[in-house]
């Protein structure tokens, strides 16, 4: 599959770098006799589909003028694509992405120089790793931003640039002791009314399934 390359950083180049950071993985594999370059991209078979279709997929065709093929995997219970392309793969490691686990990996610095482009990359991961709780809090829905990872060095970027966009953040780090195989990983949580309203006028999240959960939220002080 012939992948054309952006010839500039631009906000969709961010954003579609964040999804990276989230959901996807790369490296090269042997395949029928040769080292070629894989990319792949995937989330939730139901809580993400709608964006992979709505949001990822054209995206991907402005970039790289492909035309992904989406698809269920029930199996594993996800919903995404792959492609065969050296070029890609060896493109998102001249960003500063890394092959393999993503135990290490961290925003690239060249989309953090600007307001506009840590807003995309921050809307990229949080669309693909982020959550939104709603708890009961005093007979009223209380809610909870978070993304985990299990890189340090991400979630201390993503606490500074929560910072950084007026959005006060915490960070823990959770160890699983006895969970079977479990890493340990850290969570940059948002908490409130205030901070809930204002991550969603920043952001702007893109998943279905996010602004599915502010509505009811919005939707349960009326």
């Amino acid at each position: 599959m012939k992948v054309e390359i952006p010839k500039e950083i631009s906000p969709e180049l961010a954003e579609e770098t964040g999804w990276h950071i989230g959901d996807g993985s790369m490296n090269f594999y042997n395949n029928k006799g040769a080292t070629r370059g894989i990319y792949q991209l995937r989330g939730h078979i139901e809580d993400d589909k709608q964006h992979y279709i709505d949001r990822i997929k054209p995206i991907f065709k402005m970039l790289y003028n492909v035309d992904i093929n989406l698809r269920e995997m029930p199996s594993t219970r996800v919903f995404g694509f792959q492609i065969w392309s050296d070029n890609l793969v060896k493109f998102k490691q001249s960003l500063g992405l890394k092959l393999g686990p993503k135990v290490n990996i961290t925003i690239p610095e060249v989309f953090l120089k600007d307001k506009e482009l840590k807003i995309a990359i921050m809307k990229g991961i949080f669309d693909t790793d982020g959550c939104i709780y709603l708890q009961r809090k005093n007979n009223k829905l209380y809610p909870r931003l978070e993304i985990k990872t299990i890189s340090l060095r991400l979630a201390e970027q993503l606490k500074n640039l929560c910072f950084e966009l007026g959005l006060r953040a915490t960070m823990y780090k959770n160890s699983y002791k006895n969970i079977g195989n479990r890493k340990q990983d850290y969570a940059v949580v948002i908490r409130g009314d205030e901070m809930f309203h204002r991550f969603m006028e920043v952001i702007k999240p893109a998943n279905h399934k996010h602004n599915a959960k502010y509505s009811l939220y919005r939707k349960s002080f009326k």
